[in-house]
């Protein structure tokens, strides 16, 4: 240390380093946590279940989570709702309420409204901008291809 107390930059410590560096500590139990939300994100899944599965509190691991993700576990798991029912609805031609059902959302109501709130629009319009169907033709060697028809650009692939 200097003689007025404060470190030198040579000898800073390990958080402060990192914190200058713009890196994060990867703590395995978040991404431990991470894993079971994104395999198993169909289920009813709380924050005491996802905790016990990496033997911390529930107030601790939302406390880590946060801290490496920048959100909370249970909003974490929403996106990931989220983003597998866009999928749904861009490449699928199921209901919107069994997608709802299929992603972990059972209410319908309470999907549109999350729906929209992440992606500006609701989980019907989005699916009218964004779906994609697959035509299969036949060409003159009478082998099949494949033309995908995007609805946002209307354009032939």
């Amino acid at each position: 240390m200097a003689a007025n107390g404060s470190k030198k930059s040579d000898e800073m410590s390990t958080p402060d380093r990192r914190k200058v560096l713009g890196t994060k500590t990867r703590d395995r139990r978040v991404q431990v946590v991470r894993v079971l939300l994104e395999g198993s994100f169909q289920q009813k899944l709380g924050l005491r279940d996802m905790s016990a599965r990496v033997s911390l509190s529930p107030w601790r691991l939302a406390h880590l989570f946060k801290a490496e993700t920048g959100m909370s576990p249970q909003r974490y798991l929403t996106l990931v709702r989220l983003q597998r029912a866009r999928d749904h609805l861009e490449n699928s031609f199921l209901p919107v309420r069994e997608i709802g059902a299929a992603v972990g959302i059972p209410n319908p109501s309470q999907f549109t409204k999350s729906f929209k709130a992440a992606y500006g629009m609701t989980p019907v319009e989005y699916r009218k901008l964004n779906m994609r169907v697959e035509r299969l033709q036949m060409d003159s060697a009478g082998a099949e291809s494949r033309l995908t028809t995007t609805a946002r650009s209307g354009s032939q692939k």
